[in-house]
């Protein structure tokens, strides 16, 4: 009798394709390997909001006249948030290929840290001065503040029509082109009408406003109601730590535990973790308007 043995054949993995047009792809990023503290009640000066075209009466004095004074503005200062986030995966040491799993959560973790970036702009900077409450979506220290962005919404207003008012009320207030966070649902639905286009990976509306849509303006938990919140800014800064990543494996006696007090770990278990800390902050302004893209 002949015994034979048949190898399985291997598994290729699939890869998904990184999303594009990031709030990182169009952000001012910028590596800082010895990040700590800094004031974020105010991280620069920024002029590009103010009026400068005030009416003169021609031939004035160059500093004013009696029945005329020249408008001096105050530049103001540009407050930011700093936050951290993390990845962490657990598997059990048997059978487990410890290099590939520290390598898929460094990958996993690169791909996915600009959708934290936004949902941090959602839910930290485009709401009123949050205030930090303990909990990880919350985050506002050193007590920087801001007012909520301005919303220009309309009744009715539909989706093509929000992008509109936002891109002419950017127009008015701000000195460059603006960056608009929007769903990625409603840049599919604008891609339909003509609005967007895309070059070298990211997103523009036709008239050049930058398009940062990488899956962090997205609710998954919230049924869509046919109406999405788009918000515009003026310049996004992005300031981010090293990557730091470890792996370590769960010793008996280490005080590890699954119990209901302890942090979950069991023996032989290995762990693999992805942290970064980022300080972020947008030039001028933000506003918002609601458009709705179906239904009544």
């Amino acid at each position: 009798m002949t015994a034979q043995m048949i190898e399985g054949t291997s598994i290729t993995r699939p890869e998904p394709e990184p999303l594009i047009s990031t709030v990182l792809d169009h952000a001012t990023v910028v590596e800082n390997s010895k990040f700590g503290l800094r004031n974020n009640e105010g991280l620069w000066p920024s002029y590009n909001c103010l009026d400068l075209l005030v009416p003169t009466p021609t031939c004035a004095n160059p500093v004013g006249m009696a029945d005329f004074q020249k408008d001096f503005k105050v530049a103001g200062w540009v407050p930011g948030f700093q936050f951290a986030v993390h990845g962490g995966v657990k598997c059990s040491a048997v059978g487990l290929d410890a290099a590939d799993q520290q390598a898929e959560v460094e990958r996993v973790f690169a791909r996915s840290e600009a959708k934290g970036v936004e949902m941090a702009l959602l839910l930290n900077r485009f709401v009123e001065n949050p205030e930090d409450d303990g909990s990880d979506v919350t985050i506002n220290p050193y007590d920087a503040t801001w007012e909520a962005p301005t919303d220009i919404t309309v009744a009715g207003m539909s989706l093509a029509g929000a992008i509109a008012a936002l891109e002419s009320y950017a127009a008015g207030v701000y000195a460059g082109r603006p960056t608009l966070h929007m769903p990625r649902g409603a840049v599919l639905l604008a891609f339909g009408q003509g609005l967007i286009t895309e070059s070298g990976g990211k997103f523009y509306t036709k008239t050049g406003a930058k398009v940062a849509a990488g899956g962090g303006y997205d609710d998954p938990d919230t049924p869509a109601d046919g109406t999405y919140d788009i918000y515009a800014t003026g310049e996004v800064y992005v300031e981010r730590s090293k990557r730091l990543s470890f792996q370590e494996y769960v010793i008996p006696g280490d005080g590890s535990g699954t119990g209901s007090d302890e942090n979950g770990l069991g023996d032989n278990t290995v762990i693999a973790l992805v942290e970064r800390m980022f300080r972020v902050g947008i030039d001028c302004f933000a506003a918002k308007a609601t458009g709705r893209a179906w239904g009544a």
